[in-house]
């Protein structure tokens, strides 16, 4: 694994995802936000250092709210297809296994600015229906 990628792992909240394991590991905490982070390989695809540093930030202002999953690198194809995201690097944003949201490459960090309080709604009123 890329050295940034294995830094962003030693978060607590960010797990490595296969293929095999998605969908348990999307159902495993329904009531978090959940962020499939598809990296690509840092060295071709250099936004991905920039939605590491988002992800960092992200993690930092909603603790125990935002958990990642960084999809293992011979996983990203076929997870692509499941999750219905095309582009690399991309979060997509889970309530369980239910897909809310996907923002792909890196944006202004508006876009997450708003993104992240809506979706963390979204979960809240979910749990509390």
């Amino acid at each position: 694994m890329h050295p940034m990628l294995q830094s962003l792992c030693d978060h607590d909240a960010v797990s490595p995802v296969t293929e095999a394991g998605f969908d348990a590991f999307l159902a495993a905490e329904p009531d978090r936000l959940t962020a499939i982070f598809f990296a690509g390989d840092p060295d071709k695809k250099l936004e991905t250092a920039d939605v590491v540093v988002v992800l960092r930030e992200l993690l930092g202002l909603y603790p125990g709210q935002l958990r990642v999953g960084l999809v293992a690198s011979d996983a990203e194809s076929a997870l692509m297809e499941k999750t219905a995201n095309f582009a690399v690097p991309a979060l997509v944003f889970y309530a369980g296994a239910q897909r809310l949201e996907v923002i792909p490459k890196i944006q202004d960090w508006s876009v997450y600015a708003e993104a992240l309080p809506r979706l963390l709604g979204q979960i809240t009123s979910e749990v509390t229906a």
